[in-house]
């Protein structure tokens, strides 16, 4: 059964305080008993201290035998009747055999002499609850202490008593009080609670509202961010991930947009070439012109197909580099052989090669090739017709720094922190690069933060654009038989 975090919020809140005014009320009545019982026990015998030293000194001694006391009731029964009224008790003193001598004019006894239990218990103080042995007709505070003379001799008891209903008739009226007061209270503490769980659970809501419009597609939702809390925290992060996932929407579906065509349009070509080869269309002498075409988009796709492998590996985490130690100078020559012809065609001049230093790097020779491929073949793409793309190569702090810099039409401010987007391809590059789809440089960032390097990206608009990596600094001698030769300080198309 589906219960709400209000509900379960609102009910344990609800639940904590009425156990907090339950245990409140225990707790004073259990402090009030105790203090009540003890406030009675220090008067009551008080009392009976004072009433057995008064009544000590009304002893009469007897003429003839020095050795007995004999207590005078027409002397003690004013005694009796003047501390009882003053003092709202019943006051009794019997004899050492427990028989009552004298009783104030309330007192309420069902026998005319105190038990024996009770004479056995009195020593210089006694205090009880209850009816001494049946000795009261009704429950009593009471206590008594022993009536003695000079030389020790006990002449008999004084009891103090009062009624025992006088607490419970107290502490009903108290508990009433305090239970009318704790319903006020919980009564408007459940609709301060109610109001604050509302409060508190209503962005909860929206953002689960929001959440299921996430899940249907709609990133256009946001949620209201109130305060400065966690809540407001997972409202504004949930603002985000909507506005990071419709760019990552967006850019999906250009990408797949972008995809389509790509591999719509070799596909195209090659079948239809392939067909005209077969059904003879294409005649005899211009079949190799064509298959260097279909050879041409043969290898479009397979860069595609591998930088989409790549984007994967990256995405699940299971692209593992393989290091080794090798001369980032000789892979950059490799490289560069790669785009001659497309140099010569653009009468592109190539720089800085001859002043590059040989310096070993430590990483995976495939990767960190696929990294220099992709920002060469980005350079001469963008590069002006006779313009130059320069490559320099230093050694600073432990790192190797690389650097390939095309002239050109730049990049602007605005579309330099978004390069490293994959699927992003700024608008220049949609009409001067017709094969890309916005992958090569965010794969390159990836592998060089794979290698604990860094590549950042330098550009004046309508001038230059430069890309700068750096990776560790490799320990092993440089490997010569990789090396390839481009031959010369530069390389003029």
């Amino acid at each position: 059964m589906f219960k709400s975090i209000f509900s379960k919020y609102f009910t344990l809140t609800a639940v904590l305080l009425l156990v907090a005014i339950v245990v409140l009320g225990a707790l004073q009545l259990f402090f009030f008993n105790s203090y009540w019982m003890r406030d009675k026990e220090e008067t009551l015998s008080e009392n009976a201290e004072q009433i057995a030293y008064h009544a000590a000194n009304l002893v009469v001694q007897d003429s003839n035998d020095t050795s007995v006391y004999y207590l005078s009731v027409r002397s003690v029964q004013p005694l009796v009747n003047l501390m009882a009224g003053g003092l709202e008790t019943q006051i009794l003193i019997t004899d050492t055999t427990g028989s009552l001598l004298v009783t104030s004019r309330d007192a309420s006894v069902s026998q005319t002499a105190l038990p024996q239990t009770v004479i056995d218990q009195i020593n210089d103080s006694y205090f009880a609850v209850g009816t001494m042995d049946d000795f009261f007709e009704t429950k009593q505070y009471a206590a008594a202490t022993p009536i003695v003379v000079p030389g020790n001799v006990c002449v008999g008891y004084v009891i103090v008593a009062m009624p025992a209903d006088g607490l419970m008739r107290y502490m009903q009226a108290n508990l009433r009080t305090y239970l009318i007061s704790a319903l006020v209270v919980l009564l408007i503490f459940s609709v301060v609670i109610y109001l604050v769980t509302y409060r508190m659970v209503k962005p909860l809501r929206e953002m689960a509202a929001a959440t299921r419009r996430f899940a249907e597609g709609d990133f256009s939702v946001r949620i209201r961010v109130r305060g400065r809390d966690e809540v407001a925290e997972l409202g504004e992060a949930l603002n985000n991930m909507a506005i990071s996932l419709s760019a990552t929407e967006n850019m999906s579906r250009s990408f797949v947009a972008n995809i389509s065509h790509e591999l719509k349009t070799p596909m195209t070509t090659i079948g239809g070439f392939v067909d005209g080869i077969l059904d003879g269309t294409i005649p005899l002498e211009k079949q190799n012109y064509y298959l260097q075409i279909v050879s041409d988009e043969v290898k479009r796709l397979s860069r595609l197909v591998k930088s989409m492998l790549n984007l994967s590996r990256i995405d699940n985490g299971s692209l593992k580099i393989n290091p080794v130690t090798f001369d980032l100078t000789d892979a950059i020559c490799s490289a560069i052989l790669s785009f001659e012809p497309r140099i010569v065609e653009k009468h592109v001049d190539v720089q800085g090669l001859a002043e590059c230093e040989r310096v070993n790097v430590t990483g995976d020779y495939d990767l960190i090739g696929q990294v220099v491929y992709n920002l060469l073949d980005n350079a001469v793409k963008f590069v002006n017709e006779n313009g130059t793309i320069t490559v320099g190569i230093t050694r600073q702090e432990h790192r190797i720094y690389c650097s390939i810099r095309n002239t050109g039409v730049g990049l602007s401010p605005e579309e330099m922190p978004r390069v490293f987007e994959r699927f992003y391809k700024t608008d220049r590059s949609r009409s001067l690069d017709k094969t890309g789809v916005g992958l090569g440089l965010y794969i390159v960032k990836m592998i060089i933060n794979l290698h604990h390097g860094e590549i950042f990206v330098r550009s004046l608009q309508n001038e230059y654009c430069e890309f700068i990596f750096w990776l560790p600094d490799g320990s092993a001698p440089p490997d010569h038989t990789a090396r390839r030769s481009i031959g010369g300080k530069s390389q003029k198309g």
